[in-house]
């Protein structure tokens, strides 16, 4: 046994009896130096075989016997109690001071205890305890009658012991003298009452070898102790008035000659009253709850199936405890502890779990964000030290707004150090990493521009093995390109598209067909239709040139085919970059010679990326100055929930990761209502200046695609409706309702099908939207967000471009006529006449939204937002 100085810790069992030195007394046939008195008798040695370290006690009963077992408590409040039990060789001592009569009886308190035992001898050849019966022996190895050992009557003796000895005959020996001796145990149901039961069984001495010796007697333990015990878990923080066992055998015979029991049949009830000293089990782990005279010395037997174990607190309640059944055993000779534990430890418990970081708000480019998790727990006032309490990491929350919360883990950690953690009192340091979500869109779109695989005369009008053209093409690498030489988009899906350019109905102020292509002016009358388009193809030209570039030299090569048929044109892949160019095909040297002309927009095809009746994602011609920004546009939260693993306690911490304001700069095209060909406020773009009846007719508006028209009527003073139409071909009191909606005659409200024309400035499969549209744009845009930055507007009265960074104006495809004074009643301001329709982008916090009415002050009504049709404004293309 180990041995252990805490009152509440086990001692070594039967660590060595103390050596009694006894001499066996001379008889008349054995010489003696000094003869002895006779009183003096037979001495002995007394040992026990538990004087050696537990660790090396051997273990000498079937392996089941050492089997642990755990056995649930039941009773009011044992929830997540348990007992565990367990055994051990030989009979654990504990110490107290007090040396009472149910104290385990050890080498050290042998003498102590100054209980004598009884000695048994057998002569030679004898089954039966016929020389010595049931003499006293004190517990200093002396008999208290003493008696000689006399060869004459045997040579060898055999001796049998039991401690301790009775009063009396000894009612523990049942037998009589000339039988060996047989043990009745039957311990008192009081467990104070009860004593540790010893036996030896000694081997054959020889008188001759023992003449002058003492005689060992090697005690061993007859019983098996119980101890119950503070497991490592219970925190409990009651008071144990009252132990018992209940149901189990009570009494039975112990043959000391062949180290068997014979177990009776009576079941009793065994009792271990602490009333006068309750045992509290808000204490140390490992106390022994029913050491020194509490310890329980029982019959061993098979523990029978209705046995249990019944535990009385000072408070009233009782907890219950199986403890037979399947096998159990309490075996001679050992300690069955049962230990008291609660794996729901949280009574009387402070539970402590803090999550802590040096700061919670980060940069966005700031990706660690360290922070440390405590987590232990303590029994409350019990002074014990405390406990590590395991904890996880069992929820992610994220918010892009800080206030709506998703849960599950977000894209913007991109690791965890450890989700986990064993606790203690000590900070355990984690790491989560942030993604850095800041890019430079500009820099990266330019790249993969100059990524993408160089294109082979690439036919920029074939759309899914089938030609449709257009007006706009957008290009996304370098290479070699190729377009039919067709007006607009009079070819859709590989047939005419008459509808395009001739729509059905009567020529009227109100309503243009045929549409109208360019001519030179040295052969103005070269056909019978005089600029009228009457058919898709363009026919007479004999050159193409590249009239503009806004990075120098990226679109060149511009020339037709071989065949006549198409434009070829290349792009530099060195120098890619978003970038708009115009190409046109001429006939003749004259000023006036542009037949017809075309948009080349360098960006991504991504701009092109929506779905079906929704609004590509950026204005044609777009070009980004700067772009850069994180991909969200608010500050974002994520937030984790650390819970304890064993009790349940969470704490939360939240963490913001800042956004990088997105900074989106850049250059759009301008477009006058109804005109295909962009504009812009570069060398090369020039304006009609302010004049009287002015403008362009359609046909001019076509041979001059790098020239603003002015406005008809300068004169705001003017009654005609026409006035700020900068199409000269309508009445002065009329306007063209279908210049890109080919069939309405009545301009706003019309709900017929669109049919895009030859004059829609719009790539391939996409055209100019109606003014009702534009709520799509607020509304998210089918989750594809269309970016309408607020371009302002180029002016026809002195060319430059105004209200940049404040609005955007963006054209539909409807006009109306205007509804009269806007300004309020201080304002003398007259609105007068036809008006185009346009949605009004500005910033409201940091999202832009399209404004698509206005309040008509003098009568307070609704008004669609309008902008005089000579204006240039932008346009954002819808997918048809």
């Amino acid at each position: 046994m180990k041995s252990r100085n805490s009152k509440f810790v086990l001692k070594a069992v039967l660590i060595g009896l103390a050596a009694f030195v006894v001499t066996a007394c001379t008889d008349s046939d054995t010489a003696q130096e000094t003869p002895k008195k006779v009183e003096d008798g037979i001495s002995f040695a007394v040992t026990d075989i538990q004087n050696i370290s537990e660790s090396s006690l051997p273990k000498t009963k079937a392996p089941s016997v050492y089997e642990t077992a755990s056995t649930p408590l039941e009773g009011e409040g044992a929830e997540g109690l348990s007992l565990l039990e367990t055994t051990v060789e030989g009979v654990n001592p504990v110490y107290y001071p007090a040396s009472t009569r149910g104290t385990i009886t050890t080498n050290d308190n042998f003498a102590g205890l100054n209980k004598p035992f009884a000695i048994f001898a057998t002569k030679e050849g004898s089954t039966a305890a016929n020389y010595l019966y049931n003499e006293k022996v004190n517990a200093d190895g002396t008999m208290v009658n003493p008696v000689k050992w006399k060869k004459s009557e045997s040579s060898k003796l055999k001796f049998f012991a039991v401690h301790p000895a009775t009063d009396g005959s000894n009612p523990l020996v049942t037998t009589s003298s000339g039988t060996n001796p047989v043990v009745n145990y039957a311990p008192d149901t009081n467990v104070k009452k009860q004593f540790d039961l010893l036996v030896a069984n000694t081997n054959s001495f020889n008188y001759d070898d023992y003449v002058s010796q003492k005689i060992p007697i090697a005690f061993s333990h007859a019983t098996t102790a119980v101890l119950f015990k503070v497991g490592n878990e219970l925190t409990y923080k009651q008071k144990v008035t009252k132990i018992e066992i209940k149901n189990v055998i009570g009494d039975g015979t112990y043959d000391i000659a062949t180290n068997a029991w014979t177990v009776g049949t009576t079941k009793k009830t065994f009792e271990l009253d602490l009333s006068a000293a309750p045992f509290s089990t808000a204490t140390n782990a490992g106390s022994i709850m029913n050491g020194g005279d509490g310890t329980f010395f029982m019959v061993p037997q098979d523990i029978p199936d209705d046995a249990y174990v019944l535990i009385t607190f000072e408070s009233g309640k009782t907890v219950k405890a199986n403890i037979g059944g399947t096998g159990k055993k309490w075996v001679a000779g050992t300690t069955k502890t049962y230990t008291i534990s609660n794996s729901k430890d949280l009574e009387d418990r402070t539970l402590t779990l803090t999550i802590n970081a040096a700061k919670d708000i980060f940069d966005y480019n700031e990706t660690n964000v360290p922070f440390t998790v405590t987590s232990y727990s303590e029994v409350t006032g019990s002074g014990r030290p405390a406990k590590a309490e395991p904890w996880t990491i069992t929820k992610y929350e994220s918010s892009a707004d800080g206030t709506t919360w998703t849960v599950g883990k977000p894209s913007m950690v991109a690791a965890m150090s450890s989700e986990s953690g064993n606790g203690g009192t000590s900070a355990e340091a984690r790491t989560m990493t942030f993604t850095n979500e800041y890019h430079d869109y500009k820099a990266e779109r330019e790249a993969a521009l100059k990524a993408a695989t160089e294109e082979n005369g690439k036919d920029l009008s074939m759309v899914n093995g089938s030609r449709s053209t257009a007006n706009c093409y957008i290009v996304s690498a370098g290479g070699t390109y190729k377009f039919p030489m067709v007006y607009g988009n009079a070819i859709k899906n590989g047939v005419d598209n008459t509808n395009a350019y001739k729509p059905t109905g009567a020529s009227s102020d109100y309503f243009v067909t045929p549409f109208y292509h360019g001519t030179d002016e040295a052969h103005y009358s070269w056909g019978k239709d005089n600029g009228e388009i009457t058919k898709a193809e363009i026919e007479h030209a004999d050159d193409a040139k590249v009239l503009w570039n806004s990075e120098p030299n990226l679109v060149k090569d511009a020339k037709i085919s071989a065949d006549g048929k198409f434009v070829e044109f290349s792009v530099d892949q060195s120098k890619i970059k978003e970038a708009s160019a115009i190409i046109a095909v001429t006939r003749g040297t004259t000023n006036r010679n542009v037949l017809w002309s075309w948009h080349i927009w360098i960006t991504s095809k991504d701009v092109v990326g929506t779905d079906n009746s929704y609004f590509m994602l950026e204005p044609l011609g777009f070009r980004h100055t700067k772009w850069q920004g994180t991909t969200y546009e608010k500050d974002r939260k994520v937030r984790l929930t650390v819970t304890q693993t064993r009790t349940g306690k969470t704490a939360t911490v939240e963490f913001t990761q800042k956004a990088s304001p997105m900074v989106r700069e850049g250059e759009v095209m301008y477009y006058q209502q109804g005109r295909k060909d962009p504009l812009t406020k570069a060398n090369g773009f020039y304006w009609q200046g302010n004049q009287n009846n002015s403008g362009l007719v359609l046909l001019h508006s076509v041979n001059y695609p790098m020239q603003m028209g002015a406005a008809r009527r300068y004169n705001r003073t003017g009654v005609s409706k026409g006035n700020w139409d900068w199409c000269w071909n309508p009445d002065e009191n009329g306007t063209y309702f279908n210049l890109w909606d080919a069939n309405n005659r009545q301009g706003h409200g019309y709900t017929g099908a669109f049919v895009k024309t030859v004059y829609d400035p719009s790539p391939v499969g996409f055209r100019v939207p109606r003014l009702a549209e534009f709520e799509k744009i607020n509304n998210g845009n089918n989750g594809k967000k269309a970016f309408i930055p607020l371009t302002g507007v180029l002016s026809y009265e002195d060319f430059t471009i105004t209200n940049k960074g404040t609005n955007g104006y963006y054209w539909t495809s409807e006009k109306k006529e205007g509804p009269g004074r806007i300004g309020g009643p201080s304002s003398n301001q007259q609105f007068y006449g036809y008006y185009g329709l346009a949605g009004l982008s500005y910033k409201d916090g940091e999202s832009l939204k399209m404004e698509l009415k206005r309040k008509d002050l003098l009568d307070g009504r609704d008004f669609p937002m309008f902008k005089d049709m000579a204006w240039g404004a932008s346009v954002i293309s819808i997918k048809e």
